[in-house]
This record gives C-alpha cells, sequence and structure tokens, in this order.
C-alpha cells in the first residue's frame, strides 16, 4: 500500500469511498421518470434531451478539470467538493417544475459525477500501489458501482409508481454518505507536493502518447459499441419480438448481475492475464451480438446480455487499471481524467452511432448493424491478442528510466 491506515480507518475510508458510486450511478434514479419528462415537457425537448444525457457530456468537461486540479488540492477536498455539488443538484433537482431549472440542476449532477469518478479511481490508485492489490480494488469499486446502481434504479422505480416526482427523493441518501466523505476520507497532499520514497519531490514526466492515445482509441470503440445494446436493450427487444419492456428491464438487470460478478473477480483475472485480459471481453462481446442476432429464445438472450454485462465489466475495469500503469505515477490522475472523459464521451456518442451505421448500411433495424460490431469486435480480438505477445517482449507497462537503463 502506498498509504498505511490502521484496519478500522481502511474499513470506513473504502465504505465511505464505494458508497460515492451513488453519485455516479446517478442517472439510475431518473431512469423511471424519462416518460413523464417528455409527456410534461414535451414543448421543450432540447432541454429534456439535455436533461436525461446532459450530465454525461458535463461530466467529460469536469474529469478533466478534475486531473488537473488534483496537481493543486487534496483529493479529499475534491471528492467532498463533488459530492456536495451532486448532493444539490440531485435532491433540489424537481424543487421547482421547470424544464430550465431541472437541467442546471442536472449540469450540477454533472459535474459533480466527473469529480467523484476521477478522484475516487485517483485515491484507489494513491492507497494501493501493488498492482494485484489496485486491481482488485478498482474492480472491487467497479463492482459496488453496479451494485449501487441496481439498488437505487430499483428503489426509483418503486418511488415512480406515486409520481415522477418521488423519484428525487432517493437522491436524500446523498446526505449521509457526505458526511461519510467528509469524516472517513483521509486527508492527502495535492500531487504537486508529493514526495516519494525517498522523501523527494515526485518529478513530472510525460505521458506516453503512443501507449496511452491507443489505449484510449480502443476504449473509445469498446465502450460505444457496447453501449448500443446497453442502452437500446427495449429496441432490441420490441424489434424481436419477444417480449415488452418488463423483459428489456429484466435484461438490463442481467447484464448489471454480469458485470457485478466480473468486477468482484477482476483483480484475480488481472493478476494471471496482465495485458490479456480484455481478449476474453472481446470475443464474448463478439459472440453476444452474434447470440442477439440469430436468436430469439428469451433465455438464450438473457444468458448472452448476462455474459456481455461481464465482459464489460471486465473490460471496463481493465482500461482503467490500464491506465494507471503505462503512465508514470506523477500522471495517473490526469491518465483517470482523461479515461473517464472517454468513457463518457463514447457513451454518449454510441447512441448517433446506430443512426449512422443504418444509414450506412441501408436499414432501419438493430440487428442489421449487428454484423458491422462482430467484425470490428473480432478484430479487436486478433489485435490485442497479437499485442499482448508483444507486450512480452516489449513491456507497455511504465518503468522508472534508471531501472531501464539497468535492463
Amino acid at each position: 500500500m502506498g498509504k498505511e491506515l490502521s484496519k478500522g480507518k481502511m474499513i470506513l475510508f473504502l465504505t465511505a469511498l464505494f458508497l460515492t458510486n451513488v453519485g455516479i450511478m446517478a442517472d439510475m434514479v431518473i431512469v423511471p421518470a424519462i416518460g413523464s419528462f417528455f409527456e410534461v415537457f414535451g414543448d421543450q425537448i432540447n432541454l429534456v434531451n439535455f436533461i436525461i444525457s446532459g450530465p454525461v457530456l458535463i461530466s467529460v468537461i469536469s474529469a478533466l478539470a478534475c486531473g488537473k486540479l488534483i496537481q493543486l488540492f487534496s483529493k479529499k477536498t475534491l471528492l467532498t467538493f463533488g459530492f456536495a455539488l451532486f448532493a444539490i443538484g440531485s435532491i433540489l433537482g424537481v424543487a421547482i417544475e421547470s424544464a430550465l431549472y431541472i437541467a442546471a440542476m442536472r449540469a450540477l449532477v454533472g459535474v459533480g459525477i466527473g469529480f467523484i469518478n476521477v478522484t475516487a479511481m485517483a485515491l484507489i490508485a494513491e492507497f494501493f500501489v501493488d498492482e494485484s492489490k489496485r486491481s482488485a480494488m478498482i474492480g472491487a469499486f467497479n463492482a459496488s458501482m453496479a451494485g449501487v446502481g441496481a439498488v437505487i434504479g430499483l428503489i426509483a422505480g418503486f418511488f415512480a409508481v406515486n409520481s415522477w416526482h418521488s423519484v428525487f427523493k432517493v437522491y436524500w441518501v446523498g446526505v449521509p454518505i457526505l458526511i461519510m466523505v467528509i469524516l472517513f476520507i483521509p486527508k492527502t497532499l495535492p500531487e504537486k507536493e508529493s514526495l516519494d520514497e525517498y522523501q523527494k519531490p515526485v518529478k513530472k514526466e510525460p505521458i506516453p502518447l503512443k501507449t496511452f492515445g491507443a489505449m484510449c482509441v480502443s476504449m473509445f470503440i469498446w465502450n460505444a459499441i457496447y453501449g448500443v445494446i446497453f442502452f437500446q436493450i427495449a429496441v432490441y427487444v420490441l424489434e424481436k419480438g419477444i417480449g415488452n419492456e418488463s423483459l428489456a428491464g429484466l435484461l438490463s438487470s442481467l447484464g448489471t448481475v454480469g458485470s457485478l460478478c466480473a468486477c468482484l473477480i477482476f483483480g484475480v483475472t488481472y493478476s494471471k492475464l496482465g495485458r490479456g485480459t480484455i481478449i476474453p471481453s472481446y470475443i464474448v462481446v463478439a459472440l453476444g451480438y452474434l447470440t442477439l442476432m440469430t436468436s430469439k429464445n428469451v433465455f438464450v438472450v438473457g444468458l448472452a446480455c448476462t455474459l456481455m454485462g461481464a465482459a464489460y465489466g471486465n473490460g471496463f475495469s481493465y482500461f482503467y487499471m490500464r491506465g494507471t500503469v503505462i503512465v508514470p505515477s506523477s500522471q495517473i490522475s490526469n491518465s483517470i481524467g482523461i479515461v473517464t472523459a472517454v468513457n463518457g464521451v463514447s457513451f454518449f456518442i454510441s447512441t448517433y452511432m446506430v443512426t449512422y451505421l443504418q444509414k450506412l448500411m441501408g436499414v432501419d433495424t438493430l440487428s442489421g448493424i449487428m454484423p458491422v460490431l462482430v467484425v470490428i469486435l473480432a478484430t479487436g480480438s486478433v489485435a490485442s491478442i497479437l499485442l499482448t505477445i508483444r507486450n512480452k517482449e516489449y513491456p507497455s507497462e511504465y518503468r522508472l528510466p534508471d531501472v531501464e537503463a539497468a535492463e
């Protein structure tokens, strides 16, 4: 561990940190109310669209900014600030029944999401230096993200039965979590004041653009492709005629469960496969889309969605983990900020990608574009296998210059 805490303080620290996923998964709460937004504010469609997806784009900007601000401020300060913004924007989200007001509050939520995501991952990277421990904690954090999202989404569904305003009551859980963040997250030095093991200032080295850039491009493509089924599972279900909205909700939940399970064992997976951890994820999602193209059996489709969710959880954890080991330690926070931004943009763009591919291929169905997705994923699988083989001889993991010289 990079920082030493007593067992009790570590448990409280991780509990508070993992619960901040309520902020990251904030959108799960409003999903049951989305239909009502269109009904109530149907004459302000652009604002409604921003209410739904605007926070994703806002979080991209705030994540990049947070990666820089970590150089100047303690991670605890930034996490507290971000979670407080989320709490204010979400709890007061419908204090005024106005589309403009709700959009403004959702913008605050978006800023908070970016800060929470970056600082939480940066804290894990700082407190867990050993790769095996860090990968296990990143997996556990992402598993808790999936679990928290499933729980608050389920609760919001029950609240939505009363009225669409009621779902915002779920956000009050943010108050005790904010108190826990203030009390239990350890104070850290701004990274510009960080010291190495010899108590010398940490030298800030540049990010290796070739390696890191290639990883970001891979993550962008990977996320955008998985985002197709993540966002449009209901469209697929109706298109195939295999069920209704309730089945779509079930299939979405199965994907979340799969993701949670894969994240829980990510530490073991990464310790065994390292650079090759992403390979099975590419293969499973490719086979998943192939199955969705060809099968109308509800059980088979459910199994495919579960395995695709597991593959995504593994891949999502992989890209965050790799972002911390292929850059200098002084650039880890910047790396996490960029990876978080890539994650947000790629998910946002996935729905537009569907429309583009449908026009390009002259089809009007989701299934019609899946052959292209399968080909891209198969190409990614082959490329990852070749790069993993190459990585054994030419490691992409960051090594200190003096270590390289000694070798």
